[in-house]
């Protein structure tokens, strides 16, 4: 089961509640980020004063203009957003958009191995463990990259993550996982969100995917830790790698996002327990819908191939309800960068 599709584009914003803070175009740039065998595709979007000229990406209207000129005079606090398991760079376009339009230079690297359109990797233990590395390349190869230090400010960084990425942003931010923990957990509950079966991608010998045990390759393994992290933003987060002892060392300024349905990623061990979890108390928010509703909506040609990602229940507004998250991320971000 895919948890995501890439979705490579994001809408022109005109509400009123995100032109209050909207003082910049967006513009759009990729740069290929080495990482061992493998180089990681990374999306950055920034503020530019250059016109919004919209491109076609496949069936997306992309409405940034492609390798606009940065402005250099400023610089501008970072913004670095994990996608999803099988997500991409791209997943959270509408919302990097909106961030950059609002005044922040927003990375979003692709995990490879655990991404729509390249190859899975061989073991559940790989991408975790790959996840935090990759998205600590990106943002070193962003502040490093003499198209954007000019314009990065490297002492305001925050950190944006959904699901899988909501465990990588954690990990980075400095809690401790307990993979023993999630695996007699996933051989006890049926929580496909939480522990993907192998039919899902999963691998039964890892830690979450509903094996019983746990890689030497993950009790030896050492996580970074990002110390620039200013702030936090975890939307659903994937957390049963954690219990309730794992989130002591994490005192960032925190806001969690949950939907109001449970059904595919269970609130109590994930979004729940890192409320309670952590020491500094986090802005909770609830919105309608389920999972996948942080998900950029999707265009009419696929939504009726990805009916579990795009589909909404009855009287869910997916773009009305990230125009709200998009005004609430950037006041966060501003608020604590």
């Amino acid at each position: 089961m895919r948890w995501m599709v890439t979705v490579v584009f994001f809408a022109f914003f005109s509400g009123a509640a995100l032109a209050e803070s909207s003082h910049f175009n967006a513009g759009v740039s990729r740069l290929t980020v080495p990482d061992g065998v493998a180089t990681i595709d990374t999306v950055v979007f920034y503020p530019t004063n250059a016109p919004e000229i919209p491109w076609q990406a496949g069936p997306f209207t992309i409405e940034a203009s492609r390798d606009a000129t940065p402005i250099a005079d400023k610089r501008f606090p970072v913004v670095l957003i994990s996608h999803g398991r099988r997500g991409g760079s791209l997943s959270h376009r509408e919302l990097a958009a909106a961030l950059a339009r609002a005044g922040f230079i927003v990375i979003l690297p692709t995990h490879v191995g655990d991404a729509s359109g390249f190859p899975l990797a061989q073991t559940q233990a790989q991408i975790l463990i790959d996840r935090p590395r990759q998205a600590e390349a990106a943002l070193n190869a962003v502040l490093s990259n003499p198209r954007f230090s000019g314009s990065v400010d490297a002492n305001r960084i925050g950190m944006i993550g959904y699901s899988a990425g909501g465990y990588t942003a954690l990990i980075l931010a400095g809690a401790t996982p307990n993979f023993v923990y999630a695996s007699a957990f996933c051989a006890n509950h049926d929580d496909p969100g939480s522990c993907p079966h192998p039919a899902a991608g999963g691998h039964t010998s890892d830690a979450v995917s509903g094996g019983q045990s746990v890689s030497s390759e993950l009790l030896t393994w050492q996580p970074p830790v990002e110390h620039r992290l200013k702030a936090l933003v975890l939307m659903d987060p994937l957390a049963i790698m954690f219990d309730s002892s794992s989130f002591s060392s994490v005192r960032l300024p925190t806001m969690l996002y949950r939907p109001q349905s449970d059904a595919y990623l269970g609130a109590t061990r994930n979004v729940l327990a890192v409320a309670s979890g952590l020491p500094l108390p986090p802005k909770l928010n609830v919105v309608p819908g389920n999972h996948f509703v942080f998900i950029d909506p999707c265009p009419s040609q696929l939504a009726g191939n990805e009916p579990l990602v795009c589909q909404d229940g009855p009287g869910v507004d997916r773009p009305a309800i990230h125009r709200q998250i998009e005004k609430e991320v950037a006041d966060f971000m501003q608020a604590n960068l």
